[in-house]
């Protein structure tokens, strides 16, 4: 029996720390392999992790920010002769950027990969098949932006992707086996910072917000290290939720 993996292949937010990638996701299941927003040096960290890149044939982009989307004209250049069929799965902006974007590198020749453009609110599930139905939740963070449900037979993971709290997302997490939400720094830096809470997520309004949830797992994600102690903060506010929290570094997986 196949069971869902969650590789975290970057889990900081826009500026990188020593230890911390832009935040970038990669789902496997079975033989699908689902690559879920793409910064920078993403074949290297794909090969840090002992997979394929030349396995990745779905993206999915969740909105078009740089942190979230810089790494993807390198990965059609590193599957120069592959004769891939790559789908870019996202919004009507994201996508028209990266068709942009490919047009400005001369990566459309016949030599590069073949892509193919969905737009993830074109239906309710943007891809059903193979036990597996993926759908975009709408967010709080940009325009078009949205988190990505990924749904099992009996168990589903939702990914909130940047977003301050969201009704949507929350209520789209009730029945989730995990969450992997926001968290770009403790409530003292967004005090300091107040317009982040109109974007973005403290750890201590994660924590309270889905205290009383029944997620199995609730996985904090996009750190912002302004300084050495704020991941210190950051799990100081999230004790809350006791043993449910799992905050994740790079390169570590989990299964559902």
């Amino acid at each position: 029996m196949k069971k869902p993996r969650i590789i975290f292949l970057g889990t900081s937010a826009s500026v990188p720390s020593k230890i911390r990638d832009n935040t970038s996701l990669l789902f496997v299941y079975g033989r699908e392999y689902f690559l879920v927003d793409c910064p920078g040096a993403v074949v290297q960290k794909l090969k840090k992790v002992n997979l394929d890149f030349r396995k990745i044939d779905k993206v999915i982009l969740t909105h078009h920010h740089p942190d979230h989307t810089y790494g993807i004209v390198s990965l059609i250049h590193c599957l120069l002769y592959s004769k891939k069929k790559i789908t870019i799965f996202s919004n009507n902006y994201t996508n028209d950027l990266v068709r942009k974007l490919v047009f400005l590198f001369k990566l459309n020749g016949k030599n590069f990969p073949q892509l193919k453009y969905v737009n993830v609110f074109s239906k309710e599930f943007f891809y059903e098949e193979q036990g597996i139905k993926i759908k975009a939740v709408r967010n709080k963070h940009v325009k078009e932006s949205f988190g990505v449900s990924f749904n099992f037979k009996d168990k589903s993971i939702l990914y909130s992707s940047d977003t301050a709290i969201s009704k949507n997302i929350v209520e789209n997490s009730k029945d989730c086996y995990y969450l992997i939400h926001d968290c770009t720094a403790s409530s003292l830096f967004f005090n300091k910072h107040p317009q982040l809470y109109s974007v973005h997520t403290d750890s201590l309004t994660l924590a309270r917000v889905f205290l009383s949830t029944n997620i199995k797992k609730i996985i904090p994600i996009h750190f912002l290290e302004s300084s050495y102690r704020e991941m210190r903060r950051i799990n100081k506010e999230l004790k809350i939720l006791g043993e449910r929290v799992f905050i994740p570094n790079d390169f570590q997986s989990i299964l559902l």
